[in-house]
């Protein structure tokens, strides 16, 4: 009877071993549960980041567009009028006269070259001269 009691203990033994075994597992899997669900949600809250961020970068770009109509629009108002100045200014004769003198200073005409040139006074002509001289 002696083989059979050992029988009996090495099963109880091994079913304590058992026991043992599935205690140390089943803390194991609630430690990993416990992980996973502290990174679920921080991966949560990274999604939610990430979401956010790609609405304000969204928002930029579209700002970024109409900032960029609104400059295009800009530089074509300011050709248009530069278009429009120069124009009106080879309409006025007495502003084409000036044009001509300021021209003509520029260029290293004196005080007399501009009365003779432009045909105007010398108190006109010496104004002229001493805006535009370099």
């Amino acid at each position: 009877m002696e083989i059979s009691h050992l029988i009996y203990v090495v099963i109880v033994l091994a079913i304590l071993l058992f026991i043992g075994a599935f205690a140390v597992l089943a803390k194991r899997i609630a430690l990993l549960q416990r992980q996973n669900d502290r990174q679920q949600e921080s991966l949560s809250e990274l999604q939610e980041h990430l979401l956010a961020n790609q609405q304000e970068l969204q928002e930029v770009r579209v700002g970024s567009i109409g900032m960029g109509d609104k400059i295009k629009a800009l530089v074509a108002t300011v050709r248009q009028t530069a278009s429009q100045q120069e124009q009106l200014a080879s309409q006025d004769p007495q502003s084409r006269l000036y044009q001509q003198a300021a021209k003509l200073v520029a260029s290293g005409y004196s005080v007399e070259d501009l009365m003779h040139e432009c045909d105007m006074p010398k108190a006109e002509a010496e104004l002229i001269y001493n805006l535009h001289k370099r």
